[in-house]
C-alpha cells in the first residue's frame, strides 16, 4: 500500500508567486500565534536504442522501482512519487526566490543534471538558456518523451557511478545535483566526477536538505515522532551504506575535490504551516503535503531492507507519523544547503584544501567495470 495522498488547498502557483527572497542564514521563522488559523488536512559512453524492458519496473512494497541497475536507487518511480518530485522542485524553487541556480553562469554551452528525475529542472533551464545543450541522467525513464522536450534537451538512462563517468569525452560548463541524500555510498565521488568532467572555469552546484529536525523555541518534545523517525531512518540508511547527512559537508568536499570560489547558503523551510509569515506559511503547507506524500517512499525500503521491518509495520508506523507532521503546535523545520564552486583555470592557483587519504579514487583497472550501457531517450 502506498502512502496516503493528500492534495494542497491551493495550486502551487500560489506559492511560487511569492517571490520575496529571504536568506535564513541571517533570520528566523516566527510562529503563527493561532495554530488553528488554517486547515491543511485535505491536502558518453556507448548508447543504444531504449528497449521495452527498461519499463519493466520492479514491483515491491506496493510500489514500482527502476529496472535498470535495479536496487541502486532506494526510492520508487511510480506516479505518486513523480508527482511528489514535481512538487519538490516547485517548493525548492519558491524557497530559493524563483531561482534554479546560484552559480554565476555566463553563456554556458553544455549542462548536466545528475539524477534529473522527472526532468523539470532540465526543461526550465533549457528555456532559460536556449543556446545551451541540457543533459539529464537518471535510472528511471520518467522524463517527458522526445516529442515533448525542447530541441536542446537530452535525457539518458544512466548510472553516474559507472567508472566511465570519471572522465567523459565532452566536458560540461555546469553540473547540477539536487536532493541526493541517502542515494550514494560516498557523495564525494560524485563531486570529484563533477570536477573532472567540467571545463576549466565551469561550475558545479548542489542543493541538499539536511535530514536533521530543527526547532528554536522549545516546542519540540523529546518524544516527537518525526524526530524519532529521522533518527531511525538515519540508522537504517547507514546500515545500508547510504548516508543521509551530507548537506553540511558539501562546502568542505567541494574544496577537497579541487573547486575554488566555493560558496554556501543555508535556507530554512518549515515542516508545516506553523510560521506567521504568509510566504513561509504557504511553503510549509506544501512541504507538509510533500512529506506526507513522500514518507512511505523514504521509509519502506530503508526500514524493510536495513532494519528487517515488514510492510505492515511500516504502514502502521507511518499513519502516526503523518499526524505528527501535521501538528502545528511544534515549530519544526529543516535546513537546505546550497553550495556551488568553480573549477580553476590552469593559469590560477588550485584549491588549497588537501584531499584526505580516504578520498575516492578513480578505478585503475577494468575490474570495477560492467557491461551496462547508457540508454538515450
Amino acid at each position: 500500500m502506498t502512502a496516503t495522498r493528500q492534495r494542497p488547498l491551493r495550486p502551487l502557483s500560489s506559492a511560487t508567486d511569492l517571490t520575496d527572497y529571504t536568506d535564513f542564514t541571517h533570520s528566523t521563522l516566527e510562529a503563527d500565534s493561532d495554530p488553528q488559523s488554517d486547515d491543511v488536512a485535505d491536502f558518453e559512453s556507448e548508447t543504444q536504442s531504449l528497449t521495452p524492458s527498461i519499463w519493466d519496473y520492479v514491483h515491491q512494497h506496493g510500489r514500482t522501482y527502476h529496472r535498470y541497475m535495479a536496487g541502486a536507487y532506494p526510492f520508487p518511480n511510480d506516479a505518486a512519487e513523480n508527482e511528489r518530485l514535481d512538487m519538490q522542485h516547485a517548493i525548492l524553487k519558491a524557497l530559493f526566490g524563483q531561482r534554479n541556480w546560484f552559480a554565476p553562469l555566463k553563456r554556458p554551452k553544455r549542462m548536466l543534471d545528475i539524477g534529473c528525475g522527472t526532468g523539470k529542472w532540465c526543461l526550465e533551464m533549457a528555456r532559460e538558456f536556449p543556446k545551451a545543450r541540457i543533459e539529464g541522467i537518471d535510472l528511471s525513464p520518467i522524463q517527458p518523451d522526445i516529442a515533448s522536450t525542447p530541441d536542446n534537451v537530452d535525457f539518458f538512462i544512466d548510472d553516474i557511478r559507472r567508472k566511465e563517468w570519471w572522465h567523459c569525452t565532452q566536458p560540461y560548463d555546469y553540473i547540477h545535483t539536487r536532493m541526493s541524500l541517502g542515494i550514494f555510498e560516498d557523495f564525494r565521488e560524485i563531486i570529484q566526477k563533477g570536477f573532472n568532467n567540467l571545463e576549466p572555469g565551469g561550475w558545479m552546484e548542489s542543493h541538499e536538505l539536511y535530514s536533521k529536525v530543527y526547532c528554536d523555541d522549545g516546542t519540540m518534545p523529546l518524544n516527537y515522532e518525526l524526530l524519532e523517525w529521522t533518527k531511525t531512518q538515519d540508522r537504517a540508511a547507514m546500515s545500508l551504506g547510504m548516508p543521509l547527512r551530507i548537506a553540511n559537508k558539501l562546502k568542505t568536499w567541494y574544496e577537497q575535490a579541487g573547486f575554488v570560489d566555493v560558496h554556501e547558503e543555508v535556507f530554512a523551510i518549515p515542516i508545516n504551516s506553523w510560521p506567521r509569515d504568509a510566504r513561509f506559511k504557504l511553503l510549509g503547507k506544501f512541504m507538509q503535503w510533500n512529506m506526507c506524500q513522500g514518507v512511505h517512499a523514504w521509509t519502506v525500503e530503508y526500514f524493510c531492507k536495513g532494519l528487517g521491518w515488514t510492510d505492515t509495520e511500516v504502514e502502521v508506523y507511518l499513519a502516526h507519523l503523518r499526524n505528527t507532521i501535521s501538528d502545528r503546535s511544534v515549530h519544526s523545520y529543516y535546513k537546505v544547503w546550497v553550495v556551488w564552486g568553480r573549477k580553476p583555470f590552469p593559469t590560477e592557483p588550485p584549491s588549497q584544501t588537501p584531499k584526505p587519504d580516504h578520498w575516492p579514487k578513480e578505478p585503475d583497472s577494468d575490474d570495477e567495470g560492467d557491461d551496462d550501457t547508457a540508454f538515450h531517450l
